[in-house]
């Protein structure tokens, strides 16, 4: 096969957002229905380059080939619907059952959240992985937020008042942490949006949600602070959790990408405005909204982010020792 039918099917692979398996399938599959359409060209007098540049255009535009790929293949199967949806049934039933107060059943379904992903990801990284891989990667987002927000209001009262509101070790210790869990961030989030940035948005999908949780729980004092209020609010939390699973399941069963990134979008919108409205808090219509809008631009940032990330990888083209491109399309990245 000539540089020119590599070129095609390397980039056929950057447009396929499926699994690696499942795209390494295809592209094989469509390699040798370019072989053997191009075999026949030859045959009729055409030069081997001309012959492939032609199966190459037999066989149709990239993107319509992608879509339709993407269509077919990214439908999952009820295993594969019960697993994403798991997750998210338990953080309901962990609200619905007042459990989240216990801090061994937050430690050991922190434990279970990371070790069921990681386990996902090593294994070829399925996608009902990425609903595991968003509670798993709570802890850090969360922590780092509020440790961020520490060290914010540490810098004010220090320049207000010229004291620091807690001790040296603990600041040492949040100045460390900061970047530490920044970085785990990053890196994961990066990998993921190298694959597929709407499933960087699936993963993202509850943390509108913990957050808001979360920071309610400091409104209120704090995670065992004893507050009535807190407790309210566990069957609107447990609704919420319920209503992303649904969310997931269908997800996962439509296989058009623009029904997918719409479904997402209207979801997070709907129980984003249910869940302030659920708090027992008084907002404006005005920060409702805000929130909301807020909330969507976070789960559909990753676009841009892996725009960005396309972008620059076509503007710097990966080497081998020999100085020449590779195009080897089964390599994916690391």
């Amino acid at each position: 096969m000539d540089a020119q039918s590599h070129g095609y099917l390397l980039s056929l692979a950057k447009q396929l957002k499926l699994e690696p398996n499942t795209k390494e399938d295809i592209l094989r599959e469509l390699e040798g229905h370019l072989e053997e359409r191009a075999a026949e060209l030859e045959k009729d007098g055409l030069s081997s380059q001309e012959a492939y540049k032609q199966a190459a255009i037999d066989l149709g535009r990239l993107d319509v080939i992608a879509k339709d790929m993407y269509t077919v293949h990214s439908r999952g199967t009820w295993r594969d619907i019960l697993l994403a949806t798991l997750p998210h049934l338990l953080l309901a039933a962990l609200f619905a059952l007042h459990l989240w107060t216990e801090l061994l059943v937050l430690i050991v379904a922190m434990a279970v959240f990371t070790f069921i992903a990681y386990k996902g990801w090593k294994t070829g990284g399925a996608k009902w992985t990425y609903s595991w891989l968003g509670y798993s990667l709570a802890a850090p987002t969360i922590s780092w937020l509020m440790a961020f927000m520490a060290l914010g209001y540490a810098a004010w009262t220090f320049v207000t008042t010229g004291n620091l509101p807690f001790g040296i070790p603990l600041l040492i210790l949040l100045v460390a942490y900061v970047p530490f869990s920044l970085w785990i961030l990053v890196n994961v989030t990066l990998r993921v949006v190298k694959r597929d940035w709407l499933l960087a948005s699936l993963t993202s999908l509850p943390f509108p949600f913990l957050t808001s949780w979360i920071l309610f729980l400091n409104w209120q004092g704090g995670l065992w602070a004893g507050s009535t209020k807190i407790q309210e609010t566990d069957s609107d939390r447990a609704i919420v959790f319920l209503a992303l699973a649904v969310t997931t399941a269908v997800f996962f069963k439509v296989g058009r990408r623009l029904v997918q990134i719409g479904l997402l979008t209207l979801s997070t919108t709907l129980l984003v405005v249910y869940t302030v409205v659920a708090i027992p808090l008084s907002f404006g219509i005005l920060a409702i909204i805000l929130v909301g809008l807020s909330s969507v631009a976070f789960l559909l940032s990753p676009a841009i982010l892996e725009a960005r990330l396309s972008k620059r990888s076509s503007a710097h083209p990966p080497l081998n020792g020999q100085g020449e491109v590779v195009t080897h399309w089964f390599s994916t990245p690391g």
